[in-house]
């Protein structure tokens, strides 16, 4: 989340995209039987991911089993003027994403099979560490319907400009904040701009609340991971959500109609 001359705390948050196959079958002469069976095969696989993914989905409302997670390095973001609840007055923070590493264990103080993720800070009271620390995994939904829901547009909207352009990172670590822990305005309550603050990454994030405000909820192509820890900074990673390609949803309709042609069939021969 934020930076100072002597403590820092950044927020990063990263998109991950998934690695995604293609398939390609081609029927042989006299392989018909041998092609629908590998289209039955990968059609009841597909369902069995889809029913998987079903249930993740309704686990995740519910607090995981803990992590270490650790702040390894800030990346894209700015240096800005602010006034947050971590402490009295005004002071330079650092706005933008913030790069952990994340893993189930320790060895030393050092996360055993780490793995690397970005993320933006969802907690201006509180500072994040280099050191690993024990944290919960919780869904968005947890911080209520409604802000779950400004969350999520705000990062349908606005987090894919954020990876390589500094104002708009800066910003929207500011929108995130002002969304998931404050009252939506850079003037007033805990989270406020300066007369020294950038104005064009105040205008931007302006925008960005008000967009997230406005817009209608609708689904949102990323899943949400909140890390949480009751003494260190709370990080929000988002990942984007796999879609199905229609080739898969093609094998998986051709599959099931095959299936209840052929549960057909073997009933009117009994």
């Amino acid at each position: 989340m934020v930076k100072t001359t002597s403590e820092s705390v950044v927020w990063h948050y990263s998109q991950h995209g998934l690695a995604s196959r293609e398939l390609s079958v081609s029927a042989r002469q006299g392989g018909v039987a041998e092609f629908f069976g590998m289209i039955m095969k990968r059609s009841l696989n597909c369902l069995y991911a889809l029913t998987l993914a079903a249930s993740l989905t309704m686990v995740s409302t519910q607090v995981q089993a803990d992590v270490f997670v650790a702040e390894t390095s800030t990346g894209t973001g700015k240096t800005l003027n602010l006034q947050l609840p971590i402490q009295s007055g005004a002071h330079n923070y650092f706005s933008g994403f913030l790069n952990l590493s994340i893993g189930t264990g320790l060895q030393g103080n050092s996360i055993l099979n780490g793995m690397s993720f970005e993320a933006f800070c969802i907690d201006p009271a509180q500072f994040s560490s280099s050191s690993p620390f024990s944290y919960g995994v919780a869904s968005l939904s947890t911080l209520g319907s409604t802000i779950a829901s400004d969350v999520s547009k705000l990062y349908s909207q606005s987090y894919s400009s954020t990876f390589s352009n500094a104002n708009n990172s800066a910003a929207f670590q500011l929108a995130l904040w002002e969304l998931a822990k404050d009252d939506g305005s850079l003037s007033t309550g805990q989270v406020k701009s300066t007369a020294s603050t950038s104005a064009a990454v105040a205008a931007a994030a302006t925008t960005m609340i008000s967009n997230a405000k406005t817009a209608a909820a609708g689904a949102t192509q990323y899943s949400f991971n909140l890390y949480t820890n009751a003494g260190h900074q709370d990080y929000l990673v988002a990942s984007v959500t796999p879609v199905p390609e229609p080739e898969t949803y093609a094998m998986l309709l051709c599959g099931l109609g095959l299936i209840g042609f052929t549960a057909r069939r073997r009933w009117s021969l009994r």
